[in-house]
C-alpha cells in the first residue's frame, strides 16, 4: 500500500485584506459624493479588480519559458501545461468579476425619476422587526440556502437574533416584499452565493465556521443582500447591536473577494 506525503499548504497572501476592503469602502464614498450611481460605481471597481488580474495573468504567460534548466522534455512539457492552467483560471477570473458586476448593476440601475422638484423622501427606518417578519424571512433565507448547500445544521436560534437586528436596515417601505426581495436576488447572484459556499459554507475547502459563523447560517443571505444594497446601513446597525464585528468584516471580505481566512 502506498502513502503519499501530506502537501504543504500553498502560502496565501494576507496582507491586503483590509486595506483593499478600506480603499473599496472610500473610493465608493468618493465616487457616490461625485454623483456617480450605484450601479456604476460597482461597474468600474469591478473593472478595476479585473485589471489587476489580467495584469497577473501577463506575468504569469511570462513565466512559460523559464522553465529549470537542464531538464527534459516531459519537465518543460510539464512545466508548460501548468503555467497554462495557471494563465486560463486567471483568464476565467476576470472575466468573472466582470460579468458578474454587470449582472449585479443591472439589477441596482432603476428608471430615472421624471424631473421633480419635489425631494425623494427618504427611507423610513424600523426601531424594530416584529417574530412574523424575522420567521417569513428565515424561512424563505432556509429554503435558498438549503437548496444551495445541502445542510440544515445551521442555529435558527441564532438566525433569529441576527434577522431582528439585520432587517432593522430594510426600509419601513420595503420590509412587507423583503422575503421576495431576497429570493430575486438569490436567483440573480446564484453563481456568486455557490462560489461563496463552496469555498466557505459547510464542507467548503476554506470552511472555518469558528472564525466567520455566518458561512453557515441561512441569515448570511440576508447580509449578502444588504451588502450589495446599504453596506453602510448594515454596517453602523450591526457594529452597535451585534457584537460581532469581526464576523461581519470577515464575512465581507469572503462575499466581495473570495478571500480565504487568514
Amino acid at each position: 500500500m502506498s502513502h503519499h506525503p501530506e502537501r504543504r499548504k500553498l502560502p496565501l497572501i494576507a496582507v491586503y485584506e483590509e486595506t483593499a476592503a478600506k480603499a473599496e469602502q472610500r473610493v465608493t464614498e468618493l465616487l457616490g459624493a461625485a454623483g456617480a450611481s450605484p450601479a456604476e460605481v460597482h461597474t468600474l471597481i469591478a473593472a478595476i479588480k479585473a485589471g489587476a488580474v489580467e495584469g497577473a495573468q501577463g506575468e504569469v504567460i511570462e513565466l512559460d519559458t523559464q522553465a529549470p534548466a537542464d531538464s527534459g522534455d516531459q519537465v518543460h512539457e510539464g512545466w508548460f501545461r501548468a503555467v497554462e492552467a495557471i494563465a486560463d483560471r486567471l483568464a476565467h477570473i476576470a472575466d468573472r468579476t466582470v460579468q458578474q458586476a454587470r449582472a449585479t448593476a443591472a439589477g441596482l440601475k432603476t428608471p430615472s425619476p421624471a424631473p421633480s422638484r419635489t425631494p425623494r423622501p427618504l427611507p423610513t427606518p424600523v426601531d424594530s422587526v416584529g417574530e412574523e417578519q424575522v420567521h417569513q424571512v428565515l424561512e424563505a433565507a432556509e429554503n435558498i440556502f438549503v437548496s444551495l448547500t445541502g445542510y440544515t445544521g445551521f442555529d435558527r436560534d441564532l438566525s433569529e437574533e441576527i434577522l431582528t437586528v439585520v432587517l432593522k436596515c430594510v426600509s419601513g417601505e420595503q420590509q412587507d416584499g423583503y422575503a421576495g426581495q431576497l429570493e430575486a436576488f438569490a436567483y440573480a447572484h446564484r453563481g456568486r452565493l455557490e462560489d461563496l459556499y463552496g469555498k466557505y459554507g459547510p464542507g467548503g475547502k476554506f470552511a472555518d465556521e469558528s472564525r466567520c459563523y455566518l458561512t453557515h447560517q441561512p441569515e448570511s443571505l440576508v447580509v449578502c443582500e444588504r451588502l450589495d444594497t446599504v453596506p453602510m446601513w448594515l454596517e453602523a446597525v450591526w457594529n452597535t447591536e451585534l457584537d460581532a464585528e469581526l464576523t461581519l468584516e470577515r464575512f465581507t471580505n469572503h462575499w466581495r473577494y473570495g478571500l480565504s481566512p487568514s
